[in-house]
């Protein structure tokens, strides 16, 4: 982060700055909250920085601090609404791969668009064009998602109603695209696929139809909604392109020798990776006329069970049954290199890339958690391992890269904090009396959530000194199950 020396900031110490004056001063309202008009004079330190200072002071600042400013001095207010930092600081708590996924619903859609989506939650038109008159700025996908979720929170009651019956042959599972301008349904049988895409008067029609020789095992769209790949049990994956007519035409189809496990897009929409038992994976590029070519083959000597990116696409993980997992990077010329295998004893489980895409962690069934990091070369290296005497039935890291959440068939999720030497220490166990079924951390790294199936969910909160205390243990109204 960027040093700000304090000498430049004033001499005057801050705490003088905050003090209430002893007379009573004129309160206005601000978003249901009393703002105190002070005199512009008893801010000085801060207002008289130049802007670009006081955004970027803004930019180190949790979303809860940015409240109690806006409801501290008019002027600030003024400041922090024009700069859009309380939207900043609520987006900020989202993982970079989840960031990148609103910006690209954002640019993919037209103004009118944007407002439609808008005007369903207020019939207040200044605040919908104030909103996108800001649609130039860097800030958009999150000032316009942060309105959004915020008139949506407003909203007392909903108004439904029915906008389609959509016939089929019995629907096993369905998806809206990430734009909500198409859904698709996968019949009964498993082999076939119907998309159906909205119209302007809110209707739905159907637009195509996608089928297999053996089982669909799972379908995805891209983040910008524009393509959809699919994985079959027939060895083939089937990529798929949206037409300007709202159709779909394939695009490509990727062939395996054996079952497609997984297929899935690359952040950035223009990269495709296949998971198959025919112990490969397949990366698959976009290039400029439209169509999807192979890019590099990543081979194993065993079932290839997932395949993933990091989240500014460059980086593909694999992990196998043989023990393996294999990490290839982009070059510059758009080729594909292997940059690392790392080893297990036992089959790897599971592997996942931190938000950032600084680290990743497998899982194998040795007991072992490994955490590889990112090298300036572009190379990784090992940066711990966490043994356990019993399998780790799931990983978690939070967005930060600081945290990271394991939870054991022991009945235990274990939190572990990177210190400043580098290795990873247990900050805190959290028990439960049967196995744990989900562990996650909060957008802001600040919680954990544990469920488990002795009916009980746990939330963990870290205090100011660094260590984490229980606030909630909920029970659920249900028998206890655990036997």
């Amino acid at each position: 982060m960027d040093h700000i020396d304090k000498k430049s900031l004033g001499s005057t110490p801050t705490s003088s700055t905050l003090e209430q004056p002893p007379s009573v001063a004129p309160m206005g309202t601000i978003m249901g909250k009393n703002v105190i008009e002070r005199d512009k004079n008893e801010f000085s330190l801060l207002l008289d920085l130049p802007e670009d200072m006081q955004s970027k002071i803004f930019t180190y600042l949790q979303a809860r601090d940015i409240a109690h400013l806006t409801r501290a001095n008019s002027c600030i207010n003024n400041r922090l609404k024009n700069d859009a930092a309380m939207a900043r600081a609520w987006y900020r708590r989202f993982a970079s791969s989840h960031q990148t996924l609103l910006k690209t619903i954002v640019t993919t859609k037209d103004k009118d668009e944007l407002q439609k989506w808008l005007k369903r939650f207020t019939k207040d038109e200044a605040l919908v064009e104030s909103v996108m008159d800001r649609q130039a700025s860097i800030h958009f996908p999150a000032l316009f998602f942060f309105s959004l979720t915020n008139l949506m929170s407003q909203c007392k009651t909903f108004k439904l109603e029915t906008k389609a019956s959509l016939l089929s042959h019995g629907m096993n599972s369905a998806a809206f695209s990430p734009d909500g301008d198409h859904l698709v349904i996968r019949e009964v049988e498993k082999s076939t696929l119907r998309i159906f895409g909205q119209k302007d008067d809110g209707s739905w029609q159907r637009k195509s139809t996608i089928s297999h020789d053996d089982h669909i095992r799972s379908f995805t769209f891209s983040a910008d909604s524009r393509f959809m790949v699919t994985a079959g049990k027939d060895g083939e994956a089937k990529i798929y392109g949206k037409k300007d007519d709202g159709s779909w035409e394939e695009k490509a189809t990727i062939t395996h020798d054996n079952w497609v496990n997984s297929a899935t897009f690359s952040a950035d929409n223009r990269y495709v990776v296949t998971a198959s038992f025919d112990h490969k994976a397949k990366i698959y590029g976009l290039i400029d006329d439209g169509s999807w070519v192979e890019k590099a083959i990543i081979h194993h000597d065993c079932h290839v069970d997932s395949a993933t990116f990091s989240a500014d696409s460059r980086y593909v993980v694999t992990a196998s049954k043989d023990g393996k997992a294999k990490i290839y990077g982009r070059e510059d010329d758009g080729s594909w290199t292997e940059k690392t295998i790392i080893s297990h004893d036992d089959r790897v489980l599971s592997v996942t890339f931190s938000a950032s895409g600084r680290y990743v962690f497998t899982n194998g069934r040795d007991k072992k958690l490994k955490i590889y990091g990112l090298k300036a070369d572009g190379l990784w290296e090992e940066k711990a391992t966490i043994f356990h005497d019993c399998h780790f039935r799931s990983a978690a890291i939070s967005a930060n890269d600081r945290y990271i959440l394991t939870a054991s068939c022991d009945h235990k999720v274990r939190i572990h904090d990177l210190t400043d030497n580098g290795s990873w220490e247990v900050k805190a166990t959290i028990s439960h009396d049967y196995r744990v079924n989900s562990a996650t951390f909060s957008p802001d790294s600040r919680h954990v959530l544990t469920g488990s199936h002795d009916g009980k969910a746990k939330i963990y909160g870290q205090k100011d000194n660094g260590s984490w205390e229980e606030k909630i243990s909920e029970r659920d109204n249900y028998p206890d199950t655990a036997g």
